[in-house]
Parts: C-alpha cells; structure tokens; sequence
C-alpha cells in the first residue's frame, strides 16, 4: 500500500447554507461563499442522502456560520439558526452556564427527560449541561448541525428519539494540498445588565416608611439620613454598592485556531487546535492575596480526523478529539452564592473595611469582599476525550453498491475538583457614649488554608456498531438501505441529586442495544418513499418488556420534475412531503438512585410501637411499592412539508406537525386511593398533545452583482396541553393541570390593591373583602381574586384553593431568527437575530421583593403604594417584615417574557488579492465582532432570559484569519 503526502498551500471556502435541507441542493447560489458540491448530501441518522430526495423534517446548519462570534460553549451558537430548535439561555457563567435546548418545544410532564439527543459523528454523545460533549465543541471543527425533528427522521434511534435528535459533523480532510488557516479574537466580556438597588438614603428612607406602614416605630433618625445623603460617615453610616467592590467594568476574552487539512488517494486529514480564555467578571482578588485567585475559565480543543483507504475496498475512519478545560473561582467551584449575597445585603449593613483595616460584617450576613480575599480558592478540571474506529469493507464484488461497516468508540468525561478553604473574622462595630469605637467580638474565626481534592462528575461510554449499506441504481429507480445493530454501554458517577455518594443503583452501567434500519426509494426522481425501524432495548425496565419497536413511513413528491410543470418558469423546485411514525423517551425519570429500577420495590427500617409503655420495635417493610409494568414513553407524529424554490432567488419550506405521546409516567392520585397508606407507585398514564409549525425562507442576491447580500429568516411555533395527568380529586377545577399548557403557572389572580375603605369593610365583615389569614391586611396590600374554597365556591379566604392559570409556561412557544449579510469590495457584514414570545418571567427573590428576608430594596419599589399614589401605584405598600400577602406566587409579579435580541455582528475586510499574494498568503481578513448586544423587551429591571444570578454577558471581539 502507498501512502502520500502532497502539500500545497490553497484557500478552502467552506458553506453556508439556509438550515434547510432544500437549500443545500442550491448553495451554489449563495452569494458570499464558494460551496463544495459534496454539500448537497444532508446528513441524516447514520448516513447521509441527497438533499432532494429528503422527506423527512430536517434543519441544518453550517459550522462556519456559526463562528461569526464569541461564546463559551456551542449551545450559545445556535440561537434563532435552526427552525424547529428552540435555545433557553441558561446563564453567562463561564464554564458552569449552559443554554436548554428544545425541539419543537416539549411534549412531556413529570420527571421525564426534554432535551434532544445528542450525536456527534455518528456515535450518542452522554452528560448533561457542561459536561456534555456537544457543549464543548468549537464551531471551527464543525461542518454542520443538524436538527432530526420527525419519525421518519429520528425512528431510527428508537427509544431515545421523542424529544429529537441533534446531530454534529465534524470536518474532514479532502483530497488536495496541505491547507492551514489561523484565527485570532481578542476582546471583553461586560455585564449586559446588572441591578439597580438603592443606595443607602434611599434605603434608610424607605425602610422608615415600610415600618411606619407597620404600625413600628422609625429606626433612622433625620440626623442617619443626613449622614447617608452625605458620606460624611462611611464607617457608621455607609453606603456601599457591593456590586461595585465585587465586579469589574469589563473582563478580557480570547482564543486562538489553527487547522490543518489535506491529502491525497490514500489519505486525508483534519487537525485542529483550539484555545479559549475567559475572565469572569469579579475583580482580580488573586492579585491582591496569594491565597485567593483571580476568576478565570480556560479552554483547550483538539481534534484529528483521518480516513484512510488501507485497500482499494477497505477504508477506515479514525477520529479523537478531546476538551480540557479548568473553571477558577474565589470562594467556591460556582460563583451562585456570592451573587445571592450581592443581591441580599443592604448597603448600609457595614462598611467593606472597619477603621483598623478589618473586615466589617455581622451575625446575619458575611462579607462579600472578605468572602472573595479570605476564604480561600476552588479548581475544577475537567477532561473530555472522543475517540471512534469506523472500518468499510466495499462488497462490490457480491452486488454493486453494498458495504459493511464496523465501528467502535469509546468517549470519557473526568471533572475533579480541588479546593483551598479557609475562615476569616469580621467584626461588627459601634460608638460607645464618649464617641469611640467598640470592635464586637470576632465573628468567624481565622484558619489556615486547608486543601481537600475531590471528584465532582465523570462518565464513560463504550458504543459498538455493525452496519451492512446498499445505494444502487436501477434505471428510473434509485434504492438505498441500512441494517445496523448497535449496543452501548454507559457508565455515571452519580446523579446530580447524589454527587458525592455513588451507589450500585447510580453506577450500574445504562445500557442499551438496538437493531435499525432504513430503505429509501425514488422512482424518477419524482416518487419518493422511506420506511425506518428501530427495535431498541435497555435495562432500564423489567425483564421480558425491555424492548420495543419504533417504525416510521414516509412519502415524497418531486412536482416539479413533472412534465406538466416545466412551463411554470416562476416555479424552479416544488417538492411535497408527509411521514408518520412512532418514537421513544426511556428517560422517564432522574439518572441515579432515586429513578432506578422502579419496576422492583425498595426496602427500609421500619417499626412499631407496642404496649402501654409505647416501646419501639425495630424492623423491616416496603417503602416503594412496585411497578412491574414500566415502560418507556411513546409519540405517534404526523409531519406533512412543503420544499420550494422560486423565481431562482427565494427558498421556502414550510412544516406542520402534530404529535400525540403517551405512557409518560406520573403519580397514579386519580387511580390509586390514599387510604391503603402506601406510597403509591408511578404509572405510565400521561398524556399530553402538541402542533404546530415552521417557516423558513431565504432570499439571494444575483451571484454577480457587485452588492451581494442574503436574508433568511424562520419562525417555530407550537402548542401544547396536558390530555391526562391522572391527577387527584379537586372542587376547584382550576386546580387541574390536564386540558391546560404543559408548565403552565398556577398561581393567585391580582386584582389591584386593598383600598382604606376595603378595609374598613373587612373590619366590620372579614369576608366581604376576602383576605389571607396569615397576613394582617392593610391598604396597599395586593388584592386577590377570591375563586374558590375547599368546595370550589368562593369563601371570602385567599388561600391555595384560590389559584388559577396564570400567565404563560416560562418557555416560549414562537421563536424566530432573522441571519442576513452583505459583501462589497472586500467588506462583509453578518447578523443574526433572535426574538421569541408565548413566555412570562417571574420577578421574585431580593431582586424584586423589597426588604424580604432581611434583604435590599431595588428601584421597582419607588412605585410603591402610599395614600398619595393610591390611583398610580405599580408596587405594593413597603413593610419591613416578610409579607406573607404581597410577595405569593400571583400574576402580579409576572411580566411578558417576550424578547428581540441582536445575538451576533461581524463587519470583516478581507484584503485584495494582489496584497495578500506580496505577503505570499492566501487570505487575509480582519473583523470585529460582537455577541449578545442588544436586547429590545418588556422587562425593564434585567434580561428576561436571565433575573437572577451571574449576569448575562456582552462579548466585543476583534481578531484576523489568515490561511496559508
């Protein structure tokens, strides 16, 4: 066997295609790349297949339309992209903070799993949140994403398929001259938005009048007011804004790429390497004591794919890619803690720095900044390794056009920790009678550094496959097919509820074996037809129903290769299409312990008391009763499509889908009576509905014209209810979640305020004006709307029989995403943006609830009711205790949680070819770019994705590309 090397440098223009399968058939057309013909193939499970003959309900995406930015992780790429996929941001915290992602919405309630599933290469890919591969990947070692969103689509992963399916491509080495090409981005992070408390006056000023409405006397006198309005006295009347000692203005970002590729007839290869930096937002602590650290999260990508013909029948494919990654944090692994605290303590609980230097503080709340200099440090390291062998003997010499595969890959996950904890003292201070100041005892003690290292999550998975694929051509008939049987194997530390106590129930290895397959035919290019199965197992369930078959159908029509349509000039491509079939979500309940083996009853201590003397008896009983007949969910989906092309320039495709899912598992209260005195079991009774649709459009400038430009845009759209839920009795039938929207809030109606005179009323009659019991009400209290008692009539008593839908589920059911571009001379513009609706936000917690649990007061409170606002008031009368009225779940603290937001902006300038052959490169651009840059919604006191906790985060980079 020969094997050859040609190395040569060249310039390679990867695609970018609109994420519909339609399109790749006509990237050729788009105006601001070169496309590799082999893009036509859309990658479908297990195998690809030619863009036209698609009929199943596919979205895809380029790798490098996703660059175009700078985020932390790949979830973070993929906002208003894909249509179909909806993208929740979970956070910004670096290295901790991952977004949701949902296809086509969810269509499950109780326990059950709701994210897709995740394949990369081929090969399912385990962990949740940070620790899941596909979060760690680099858009430049991407070639495309694709969202599997119906049966016909995603039957063939069986049981795990309900909830659809992502599947990665990486990039792999052609045929042709060594290419290399390296980018560079150097920029910031900045908060987007962080919130607005009041300042120590205000606070001082507004907790006398929350006491006042209290029937209490004022706890700051005129002369405190003073001394907060001035600053004459920091120590004993300070005003310090914690946010402002804890977070810096702006925090370096970077990363660095270089990619490699090339080969010839014997070999082909890609390689890349990745670093990413990221600073997190609080100041450099570790800059002013060695035993803190500054906050910083770092990132390092690797990845080489090679396929190799070892014969002129016998290839194989070798890919290992690996992340190793290391989050730092002053305080601890995660930065919730601190921001709790940031949003909890008044600003004139203490100054940061009593007069000798010490840390101020008290019994009820710690110092922030004494907290980030002096409790010491955390590390967390993790490691991801992806590995695959794929081998392909051609069996042409049995039938043209038949191949048998076998495959093996083994992907780890490791995350450790280690940490460097410590106490400090902080003191409280005061004035005695001549003036001076009296240090309170120490509280807290200072201890030195103590170091434990411990093992915070890992995983390992070990997948076998064997694959026998025919594509053959018969006349007017093109037939493909697939047999595949696959088993995988893996293995958890621990659930997220059991981290540091693994179990043989949480580390029992989750296995699964499948045997699938898929037949397409086209007749003609016009008739297209497609059958996919899976007959999938796992051990998840009892012995003799482990396994279950999941077929799906589908059907296309090419119309406009009929005869009768070419003289529609206007119509270029008209392609109908329709499936149905039947999936599976075996995640019914949580990874570890809690959830295993519910097919098999638990048991536990128990007891009894006997005689009059009342003496126990230890002993042993049931505690879990039994489900022999668990299973897994099943979803029956209808998708009919619509492909078409138009006037040469305009794509279109256009989805409608209804799925119906049942067997989901929940609490069997409407079937099982309470009075046996038994925990009752979980059944799968669920049932719950959804539709909708989705719309995907692009429109291409002429491929000469001197202004190039492009504009796609597609909306999602689905509705769901509950059909069954089996839940228990009630006389309020408001109270019932089936027939409503799956996450839909229940909660006490507002209706305004209570008036003087409505409380005049309730003196004289509590329940002519109803109320709650646990709460004197006063005038400026939130009113509630009185809409059932414990016989579902109304009884003059606020209580939890009075909650009705409220608002809407907290994710949106519309999302859409606008991608348009344009190029002249050199100049490129790219932007992308994302806007959803159909969602309400909650505003609660320290943020929203003035002086509750002892905490801080923001600028929402100034439109707080007195006497004087009575008839404009937006915000409850202030009280100095916690409300046990104004601050329930109720539709007054709900706002609309629909959003437009400008995700990503790039301006580049390639330089003219002339320059860059002087300077003997192919290419050289500059570009600057930013991600997350503006956000038009209805919530003015932060960004509705994200309330509370580590604020959401603008990045502002600028960087180069060259290739050689």
């Amino acid at each position: 066997m020969k094997i050859a090397f040609i190395f040569k440098t060249c310039l390679v223009l990867v695609p970018q295609v609109l994420c519909l399968p339609l399109l790749a058939q006509r990237a050729e057309k788009a105006d601001t790349v070169v496309v590799d013909p082999e893009s036509a193939a859309v990658q479908i499970g297990y195998g690809t297949q030619p863009a036209q003959h698609i009929t199943s309900a596919i979205s895809t995406v380029q790798g490098t339309s996703l660059e175009k930015n700078f985020t932390l992780n790949l979830g973070n790429t993929l906002y208003g992209r894909l249509p179909g996929l909806t993208v929740s941001q979970g956070g910004s915290e670096p290295g901790a903070s991952t977004p949701g992602l949902f296809v086509r919405g969810v269509n499950t309630i109780g326990g059950a799993a709701t994210a897709p599933l995740y394949v990369i290469d081929g090969f399912i890919s385990n962990g949740s949140g940070p620790s899941n591969a596909l979060m760690q990947l680099m858009p430049e070692e991407i070639e495309s994403v694709s969202v599997l969103k119906d049966a016909s689509a995603t039957a063939i992963y069986g049981a795990r398929a309900a909830n659809g399916v992502v599947l990665i491509t990486t990039k792999a080495g052609r045929s042709g001259p060594l290419k290399v090409s390296f980018t560079t981005k150097q920029g910031f992070n900045q908060a987007q938005y962080l919130p607005k408390f009041l300042d120590s006056y205000q606070y001082a000023s507004l907790f006398n009048e929350a006491l006042r409405n209290d029937g209490l006397a004022e706890r700051y006198s005129q002369a405190d007011l003073d001394a907060y309005r001035t600053g004459a006295d920091p120590y004993f009347h300070p005003n310090v804004n914690w946010y402002d000692q804890v977070l810096r203005k702006i925090a370096p970002a970077s990363s660095y790429n270089l990619n490699f590729s090339g080969g010839d007839n014997y070999v082909r290869y890609y390689v890349m390497l990745n670093a990413l930096n990221s600073q997190g937002l609080f100041k450099k602590f570790g800059d002013q004591n060695e035993e803190s650290s500054n906050s910083k999260y770092s990132r390092y990508n690797f990845r080489t794919n090679l396929d190799i013909n070892l014969t002129t029948r016998l290839s194989a494919q070798f890919k290992i890619a690996g992340a190793l990654e290391q989050t730092m944090n002053p305080n601890n692994y995660t930065t919730g803690g601190t921001f709790s605290l940031l949003a909890s303590l008044p600003p004139n609980a203490f100054p940061v720095y009593n007069p000798d230097g010490s840390f101020g503080g008290s019994s009820l709340y710690a110092n922030p900044v004494g907290n980030m200099l002096a409790t010491g440090f955390y590390k967390n390291n993790s490691r991801t390794i992806l590995s695959s062998l794929k081998l392909t003997e051609q069996l042409d010499m049995l039938t043209p056009g038949l191949s048998v595969s076998a495959a093996v890959s083994i992907n780890n996950y490791f995350e450790s920790g280690s940490q460097k904890s410590k106490q400090y003292p902080r003191f409280a201070i005061s004035k005695n009678d001549a003036g001076e100041t009296v240090y309170g005892p120490a509280i807290g003690q200072l201890t030195s550094l103590v170091g434990s290292e411990i093992t915070l999550d890992q995983y390992r998975n070990l997948i076998f496959q064997g694959s026998l694929d025919y594509k053959r051509s018969f006349g007017k008939s093109d037939l493909s097919g697939m047999l595949l049987f696959s088993s995988d194997n893996v293995t958890l530390f621990g659930s997220s509820a059991e981290p540091g106590t693994p179990s043989a129930n949480s580390t029992d290895p989750y296995k699964h074996n499948a045997a699938s397959g898929r037949l397409s035919y086209v007749y003609n290019n016009k008739y297209i037809a497609g059958f996919s199965a899976s007959y999938m197992g796992s051990e998840s369930f009892p012995e003799g129903k482990r396994y279950g078959f999941f077929p799906a159908g589908s059907l296309g029509w090419i119309a406009s290769n009929e005869g009768f349509m070419k003289q529609v000039k206007a119509i270029d491509f008209l392609k109908l299409r329709g499936s149905y079939g039947l999936t599976g979500n075996d995640l019914i309940a949580g990874l570890g312990l809690s959830g295993r083996y519910a097919y098999m009853p638990t048991y536990g201590g128990a007891g009894y008391f006997f005689g009059t003397g009342n003496n126990g008896a230890g002993g042993y009983a049931e505690i879990n009763i039994a489900n022999p007949n668990l299973t897994w969910e099943k979803e029956k989906m209808l998708n009919l499509g619509m492909d078409a092309t138009i006037f040469k320039r305009l794509d279109i495709a256009f989805d409608y889908f209804k799925r119906d899912r049942y067997d989901i598992l929940v609490a069997s209260n409407a079937t099982m009576p309470q009075f046996t005195g038994i925990p009752t079991p979980n059944l799968n009774q669920g049932k719950t509905r959804s539709a909708g649709f989705e719309l995907a459009l692009r429109f291409n400038s002429r491929k000469d014209a001197a202004l190039g430009y492009f504009l796609e845009g597609n909306v999602s759209y689905f509705k769901n209810k509950i059909v069954f839920n089996a839940e228990a009795l009630q006389f309020n039938k408001e109270l019932y979640a089936t027939g409503r929207q799956i996450g839909q809030p229940l909660g006490l109606k507002a209706i305004g305020f209570y008036s003087q005179q409505d409380i005049e009323k309730r003196l004289a009659d509590p329940k002519s004006v109803p109320g709650v019991l646990t709460e004197v009400i006063r005038a400026g209290d939130i009113k509630y709307e009185d809409v059932g008692g414990a016989d579902g009539k109304p009884d003059g008593i606020i209580d939890g029989n009075d909650r009705v839908a409220i608002g809407k589920p907290g994710l949106p059911n519309f999302t859409a995403g606008l991608h348009g571009g344009l190029r002249y001379k050199g100049f490129d513009l790219d932007l992308v943006f994302q806007g959803v609706s159909g969602n309400t936000v909650y505003l609660g917690g320290n943020y929203f609830h003035a002086f509750q649990a002892n905490g801080q007061v923001a600028a929402i409170a100034e439109g707080r009711w007195t006497e004087q606002t009575a008839s404009s008031a937006t915000y409850p009368r202030l009280s100095s205790k916690d409300n046990l009225n104004n601050y329930q779940f109720s539709s007054f603290w709900q706002r609309n949680g629909s959003f437009v937001k400008l995700r990503s902006a790039e301006i580049g300038y390639t330089l003219p070819t002339p320059v860059s052959d002087k300077l003997r490169l192919e290419t050289i651009r500059f570009f600057v770019n930013g991600t997350n840059l503006f956000s038009w919604d209805k919530v003015p006191y932060g960004d509705p994705e994200s309330l509370a906790g580590y604020p959401v985060t603008r990045t502002i980079t600028a960087g180069f590309r060259i290739q050689l």
